[in-house]
């Protein structure tokens, strides 16, 4: 078929319930997971956020899509990029992804993060106009740049205002960026599997989902500075144990001490675990001071691409 005849369409929550229905059928097809999570957004969007595809559509069928979700603040994820087998090799990707890329930048978007996993899905995207920004193994990470605004020199810029408050359901595409911004030691969310070059998109699912979780944000002027989660244990012998985590960007570290004793003050656990890279001097001393105990080392225990991570576990008792 003629790439002459296939019309792209902007679908939104506002879209017609057809449109909106024949997208679904795609996503119900090839990845209910999504589908799910495509269904809710396209019932109404997540908090302040914006959610849509650019969708390809022959004959009144869906054969592509490209989605996207901008927060408030105008960081933006890419996601569901994906076009029918028997379409495949007609530019339908690019040009789903080219007109995302526009509507985007239409409505003020700062930066776009998305993952890719294929090297040929890559090289589309850098034809595009992303940089590649980190990996972890086969999922590389890369960040288009809509406008000066969306550099990390802006995003994360030191002194701004910060609060501390709980993640909010349109908080994704921001922890995309606090992932995705250039830090000093290995990063990780030891619960989440979450590493340098993760655009933070299953994770923040997983956050959401999670029962009994209780999950932090330290927000700045321009985008998320940090993260600090306590999730419980799900073993019936640890029920009143839990994991705590934290990141916060090296700009605003002086920050994480206020942000780490919030996340206890919060939560219900008796006894809180951590695990801390070796590498990780700044994140050992936060706990140290904070009353943690290293109490075992585990060896090799973190992997990001070919390098190799030992992972030493904290304890502390607060009660």
């Amino acid at each position: 078929m003629s790439t002459s005849t296939i019309k792209i369409q902007h679908i939104t929550h506002a879209s017609p319930e057809k449109d909106k229905q024949e997208v679904l059928r795609v996503w119900d097809a090839y990845n209910p997971v999504y589908a799910s999570l495509t269904r809710q957004r396209l019932t109404q969007p997540f908090g302040q956020e914006r959610y849509g595809l650019a969708a390809a559509f022959a004959n009144q069928i869906c054969i592509g899509t490209t989605a996207y979700i901008l927060s408030p603040r105008g960081q933006g994820i890419f996601t569901q990029v994906y076009t029918d087998p028997n379409y495949r090799g007609q530019g339908i990707g690019k040009t789903t992804v080219a007109e995302t890329v526009r509507i985007l930048r239409e409505w003020g978007g700062r930066a776009i993060y998305l993952a890719a996993w294929k090297d040929w899905v890559r090289a589309m995207y850098q034809n595009v106009g992303f940089e590649f920004i980190g990996a972890m193994a086969e999922r590389h990470a890369y960040k288009l740049t809509l406008q000066p605004s969306g550099d990390d020199a802006i995003l994360f810029r030191k002194n701004q205002k910060t609060v501390i408050r709980p993640l909010a359901t349109d908080d994704q595409a921001d922890l995309s960026s606090l992932f995705n911004a250039q830090h000093n030691t290995p990063i990780k969310h030891y619960e989440l599997g979450c590493f340098l070059g993760s655009h933070f998109e299953s994770e923040f699912f997983t956050l959401q989902h999670h029962k009994n979780l209780t999950a932090l944000i330290l927000d700045g002027e321009e985008t998320i500075q940090g993260l600090a989660t306590v999730m419980p244990s799900t073993r019936r012998h640890e029920t009143h144990s839990a994991t705590v985590d934290i990141l916060v960007h090296p700009n605003h570290f002086i920050q994480a001490a206020s942000l780490l004793q919030a996340l206890e003050t919060t939560c219900d656990s008796d006894v809180l675990y951590a695990y801390i890279a070796s590498e990780e001097i700044q994140k050992q001393a936060l706990f140290k001071q904070a009353g943690y105990q290293q109490i075992s080392v585990l060896k090799k225990r973190l992997k990001i691409g070919s390098d190799t991570f030992d992972l030493g576990l904290y304890e502390k008792q607060l009660s």
